[in-house]
């Protein structure tokens, strides 16, 4: 679903990411990790395609992004719903407003609009809210009015840059589990995070960066243990049945039988 392979991105003399490879699947929920200028930031910006890399490709499904053409890149802005670090909520437009907005942009008609903007916002745990402004939310709820307007194209992927950052405990995994209801309707996501906690009260797949680099692939380590040790059970039955019988233990059995007859 998501592909990138041998990704550099250079600002000048720095190097933001450096030989960058990994890929994710359509329908995994993966949580991208690391400090503060680890490169995090950037790989959201080159998937939707907000920055090209230095070298490198890049595919989201069948979508080459690095030689995707100007006039196709609002087409795969709508398979790539984000969740902004700062949520770009107008608070001059009510949270109904605010999720309509990016298909008034597109052209659909106000009617369509409200009636798809108001369907999400239910879904997300929103209707009473439909008219109040983003600064009459809390800080969990403006979450989910950026989420539900994440949704309104029905992308394939959604990007979450920190959706729980500014957020207590137990409101952080109140928004994780809401991710994670939309996951499992098939939707890819792809989740930038400093909370170990949250993370640690799943078992989902961790992308650990690094000054650039993948410093780790938790999940993909799991999985290759596994894979190992199913190798080597396989090996240990196999060898197990085919253990040569030796000279004594067909003496016995040929023992046993003379005994029978």
């Amino acid at each position: 679903m998501i592909n990138f392979s041998s990704v550099t991105k250079q600002y000048f003399s720095d190097t933001a990411l450096d030989q960058v490879s990994f890929t994710i699947e359509k329908g995994d929920f993966v949580f991208l990790v690391g400090p503060t200028g680890s490169g995090k930031t950037t790989i959201f910006r080159l998937i939707i395609r907000d920055l090209l890399p230095s070298q490198g490709e890049i595919t989201i499904g069948t979508i080459d992004v690095v030689n995707l053409p100007k006039k196709k890149i609002r087409e795969l802005r709508r398979n790539v719903g984000v969740v902004f670090q700062d949520l770009k909520l107008l608070l001059d437009r009510t949270v109904l407003e605010n999720v309509m907005l990016p298909l008034q942009l597109s052209g659909v008609n106000d009617s369509e609009a409200e009636s798809k903007a108001e369907e999400l916002l239910v879904s997300v745990g929103l209707s009473s809210m439909l008219n109040k402004f983003p600064l009459q939310l809390s800080g969990g709820e403006r979450q989910r009015v950026a989420i539900a307007r994440a949704l309104v194209f029905d992308p394939e992927v959604i990007l979450a840059d920190e959706p729980t950052g500014n957020l207590d405990m137990q409101t952080s995994l109140q928004i994780l589990d809401l991710l994670d209801s939309i996951n499992k309707r098939g939707t890819t996501i792809f989740m930038a995070t400093h909370n170990d906690r949250i993370i640690d009260t799943t078992k989902k797949r961790v992308l650990v960066m690094e000054r650039g680099k993948v410093k780790e692939d938790r999940r993909k380590k799991v999985e290759e243990k596994k894979h190992d040790e199913g190798k080597q059970e396989k090996k240990e039955t196999k060898a197990h049945q085919e253990e040569p019988i030796s000279l004594e233990t067909l003496s016995k059995k040929e023992q046993k039988h003379d005994d029978a007859s």
